[in-house]
């Protein structure tokens, strides 16, 4: 190209059309399509044209907040403010003020209408008892699903089959055992002191206050020290894993580990029972000890010799009645750490939710650990144990 050469510009012009696909509803149907704010507000935008006998959008509300907004609304019927009513009635929290007055109306009448001719809150006994057992029996069928994952994933753990969160296993042991030393300590110390003061009232009566050794320390190794352990773990340890769960499920985050294919009991559960279960039994020897210390302190301040209480306390405590303690921490550790998995994974994603799962948690795992404890008096008194 000479220097002569004349320099053209060539115009590429741009497409004179652009076609755009949306996800929204065709113009005309009625539509619903639902979103999350930043503080987990659900946000439910509906429009179109609403009438009766057209096809309802469906749509699923997480949450106890919502906001429902209009947008391309262009007419209405009641089919609207009844299917707002029916996917809205049980939220706690329920904004709609950007909506058109008209229809702000008519679902303010709606709750209105069903307040008036809601149905007695008094039913009768036989009601009442049945509505208890449909409960009750959802629970349990619950309850025996989560212990069949739970021993189904101890096995697949055996085989090296089972994702569970090893680091997360070591934090485990040190909050169910290192860090429950100081309260076990304290609880175990003053309920050998207690068995020791009423043994001495009793014995002091016949001239046997030599045996109140026999007593703490039997009680102690045989009873108390797992028992309390156990308790123990269900205040502490318990509800901690149930609000931890909880809170998981509010978030989100177990369904997200099922999206990646992670059984949340695997992940989550197992190392957690599987650490209260190791550090309970370790407690409760550790509670016997502090306790026959305590039950020493009011013997020694009485009638007995420290090497009288302690000559006596060796020879009440025998391997058999260790044993018997030993079996028991271990039961009551895996039912603590269980009931804590248990009521998080079912709690509702609230934060009323997370509280109950809490506290069912630990009324859930005492209650167990005092049946079991009876179960296993009659086994061990059934084979002399």
């Amino acid at each position: 190209m000479g220097p002569s050469t004349p320099f053209c510009l060539v115009n590429i012009g741009l497409p004179k059309y652009l076609t755009v696909r949306m996800s929204h509803a065709p113009t005309g149907l009625p539509f619903a399509r639902t979103d999350v704010l930043a503080d987990g507000t659900a946000l439910v935008t509906v429009g179109g044209t609403w009438k009766l006998g057209q096809p309802l959008p469906a749509i699923v509300i997480k949450g106890d907040r919502a906001k429902v907004v209009a947008e391309g609304l262009t007419d209405f019927d009641s089919s609207l403010p009844a299917w707002l009513y029916a996917h809205f009635k049980n939220i706690r929290q329920l904004d709609i003020s950007t909506l058109p007055a008209r229809l702000q109306s008519l679902v303010q009448m709606a709750e209105k209408a069903s307040s008036d001719h809601a149905p007695s809150d008094h039913a009768g006994l036989l009601e009442t008892f049945g509505n208890w057992g449909v409960e009750s029996g959802g629970s349990w069928a619950r309850a025996f699903e989560h212990i069949g994952h739970t021993a189904l994933g101890f096995l697949k753990m055996l085989v090296g089959r089972a994702k569970v969160n090893w680091g997360d296993f070591t934090l485990q042991l040190q909050t169910a055992g290192v860090d429950a030393l100081p309260i076990v300590a304290l609880l175990g110390f003053l309920t050998g002191l207690i068995m020791a003061y009423v043994g001495l009232i009793q014995l002091r009566q016949v001239g046997a206050t030599v045996y109140v050794a026999n007593l703490v320390s039997l009680a102690m190794t045989r009873e108390m020290g797992a028992l309390m352990t156990g308790v123990i773990a269900c205040g502490r340890t318990s509800t901690a894993y149930a609000s931890q769960l909880g809170s998981m499920n509010v978030s989100q985050e177990t369904d997200a580990l099922r999206a990646l294919g992670i059984n949340p009991i695997e992940y989550l559960a197992l190392p957690r029972i599987l650490a209260v279960t190791l550090m309970v039994p370790l407690l409760g020897v550790f509670a016997t000890f502090v306790g026959i210390f305590g039950g020493m302190i009011v013997a020694c301040a009485g009638d007995l010799s420290i090497e009288q209480y302690l000559t006596q306390a060796i020879r009440a405590i025998s391997f058999k009645s260790f044993l018997v303690g030993f079996i028991k921490s271990i039961a009551f550790g895996f039912i603590a750490a269980w009931a804590g998995c248990y009521r998080g994974s079912v709690a509702k994603r609230s934060a009323l939710g997370v509280g109950e799962a809490a506290t069912s948690a630990a009324v859930l795992g005492i209650t167990f650990i005092v049946i079991f404890d009876a179960i296993f008096a009659v086994i061990f008194n059934l084979f002399d144990l």
